[in-house]
């Protein structure tokens, strides 16, 4: 049987991997590496992609050994969920789950309109405009959505290097070198694990790729490397050259460049908020859809709709939801995805990571860097 032609390109689907990434708290890094010291915060990053990169690729081959069209809550059922208590523990586990992600929905509906707000619209229009971009996209399926985000994170790609070429020339601030407290490396270690988290995004990489493994590898190593090197530009630039940091390291950055650069950050930001949106609802909306059976339109609106209402009813500021759902998230993942993925292993044997990267050592200390990233993420500094 001839296999299935894929969907996605290879970096079509690091696209939409690194879209979930890159406005999940990049821009709060530079604040953290400032209060806890670069050297320090250069060797936590390291670490940071190198659990991240073991986690995603655990969930790859859970979603491989599921059968690629599988969303996240189907490969907990099929791996972990047994017994009496299958139904049971998937119809929790499913809620739970469409309680995070609209949660983190709503944070970036927040965070973009907060920007349009400053360009000029009112608050209730902010809101309803940025839904309304966001949204749509995600309503014509995986292909549209991955041609959109591949060309935003080009797009991105571009405003960073401008950024940073302009940074070159206002190396105002010198940088700290010194260790910080244990509180604020841990604070750093938290956001810069949440800054790699793309684990919903998987199941439409996988699918859009066909399942198949050496391309699925390459997206996930790819995506998170292009957010590792937009980590380490935006973090070293803006620390170099903001008129001061501040806690959405973009304001700042841009004031010490010049007015040009403000409005840049604001697309930037923009980008970033919108490209995180599109990789969330549309796991969301097909998560729905797998458990329900229901219409492709309504769980699109089911997967959309709950966030915007959140948002609309004052439920949070920006930073403070984001702090909470990457504890929320980082938690159950860390709970989760290791028994799971022992069992996928037992069932299937090795798929995408290699024996030292699969073994149970491995597997326990990367259950341990997520539950210290939960923590971290809850640290106040």
């Amino acid at each position: 049987m001839a296999q299935a032609q894929t969907k996605l390109t290879t970096w079509q689907a690091a696209c939409i991997i690194t879209g979930y990434g890159v406005g999940s708290g990049i821009m709060t890094l530079p604040y953290l590496v400032n209060r806890a010291g670069i050297i320090s915060c250069i060797v936590i990053l390291l670490i940071a992609f190198f659990f991240s990169y073991c986690m995603h690729m655990m969930l790859a081959e859970m979603i491989i050994g599921s059968g690629r069209d599988a969303q996240i809550v189907t490969m907990f059922k099929k791996f972990l969920f047994k017994g009496k208590f299958a139904r049971v523990l998937t119809a929790v586990f499913f809620a739970l789950t469409v309680v995070v992600l609209i949660a983190n929905l709503a944070a970036y509906i927040a965070g973009g309109a907060e920007i349009l707000q400053a360009a000029g619209l009112s608050p209730m229009a902010a809101k309803l405009v940025f839904y309304a971009i966001a949204a749509s996209v995600v309503l014509f399926g995986l292909k549209v959505l991955g041609m959109s985000e591949s060309i935003s994170i080009a797009i991105i790609i571009a405003i960073i290097a401008v950024l940073a070429g302009a940074s070159l020339f206002h190396l105002d601030n010198p940088l700290n070198l010194s260790a910080g407290q244990p509180n604020e490396l841990l604070a750093f270690f938290g956001m810069a694990m949440f800054s790699f988290v793309a684990f919903f995004s998987v199941p439409q990489a996988v699918q859009g790729l066909n399942g198949n493994p050496t391309k699925v590898r390459h997206a996930i190593l790819l995506g998170l490397g292009l957010n590792l090197a937009f980590i380490v530009v935006i973090v070293g630039c803006s620390l170099a050259a903001s008129a001061s940091i501040t806690e959405l390291a973009i304001i700042g950055w841009s004031q010490g460049i010049g007015t040009w650069a403000q409005v840049l950050g604001s697309v930037f930001t923009i980008l970033a908020m919108l490209t995180t949106y599109w990789s969330i609802s549309l796991a969301l909306s097909d998560i729905v859809r797998e458990q329900t059976n229901w219409n492709k339109n309504l769980c699109w609106l089911i997967a959309t709709l709950p966030s915007l209402l959140l948002v609309l009813a004052n439920a949070g500021s920006f930073l403070d939801i984001m702090r909470i759902v990457g504890g929320l998230i980082s938690v159950m993942i860390a709970i989760l995805v290791v028994p799971a993925y022992r069992a996928c292993r037992k069932e299937n044997g090795q798929t995408l990571l290699p024996t030292s990267l699969g073994s149970l050592p491995m597997q326990i200390l990367v259950a341990g860097a997520f539950i210290i990233a939960a923590v971290g993420s809850a640290v106040s500094i």
